[in-house]
């Protein structure tokens, strides 16, 4: 879901951006600027809610306090999200 609505940012921009779990989202070598990563994790947001019938917040007071970002990385994002999903019960 997230490489889908990271696509899906680059196409509304009209660009490309190869995804993988590495590719960063924060830090001079990310792959988005601040906006693009708002527009991205507000789009994996709302497809996580829906899919899983969830009420999760991707970018909580937690998420910004957290020693290492889970914005930092594609793959880290995605880990993020699974243990939020988890803590929910939901899977």
């Amino acid at each position: 879901m997230l490489v889908e609505c990271v696509n899906d940012y680059a196409a509304q921009v009209g660009t490309t951006i190869a995804v993988t779990p590495d590719t960063p989202l924060l830090g001079p070598q990310a792959a988005v600027d601040s906006l693009g990563l708002v527009m991205i994790v507000t789009a994996f947001e709302a497809k996580l809610n829906e899919t899983f019938d969830a009420g999760l917040v991707l970018a909580s007071e937690a998420a910004m306090s957290m020693r290492r970002s889970p914005f930092r990385s594609v793959g880290a994002l995605v880990e993020y999200a699974e243990q939020l999903l988890a803590e929910a019960k939901i899977q």
